[in-house]
């Protein structure tokens, strides 16, 4: 399964980029949790998580023995427009304005990380452990 979300900064303003990944929703909300804190700006972790997905991406191609795939298709910073669409109007008018697939949208706030969107309706607080159900 894969995920394609946007991440954006509720912080400051026109902040945010965009992530296709392989695996769960899930594992990008731990992830995120996982790099976020409040001093932390959101290039920074941009930065730490493009690493660490570069990382298993060497380690699973060393195993596997398959060619190192383009990283570089798999994130994208966002236009301050493309931010503003998805925290005012949503997935679909990403889709409608800027034809960005996105499944998820993460916010990351003063207070934590949350997500909404495709099988989550309404804005919710990532756990420390999440689950394909939530």
């Amino acid at each position: 399964m894969s995920t394609r979300a946007i991440v954006i900064d509720s912080r400051v303003n026109g902040k945010g980029f965009w992530v296709s990944e392989d695996g769960y929703p899930a594992d990008l909300g731990v992830t995120l949790r996982g790099l976020f804190s409040k001093g932390k700006s959101i290039e920074q972790i941009f930065n730490e998580l493009v690493q660490m997905r570069t990382e298993r991406t060497h380690q699973i191609v060393a195993q596997t023995g398959y060619p190192m795939p383009n990283i570089n298709n798999k994130f994208c910073i966002l236009t301050p427009e493309q931010v503003e669409v998805a925290k005012k109007s949503g997935i679909k008018a990403l889709w409608d304005r800027f034809r960005i697939g996105a499944e998820y949208i993460y916010r990351i706030r003063q207070d934590g990380v949350y997500v909404s969107g495709g099988r989550i309706p309404r804005l919710r607080r990532v756990k420390e452990k999440e689950s394909i159900r939530g």
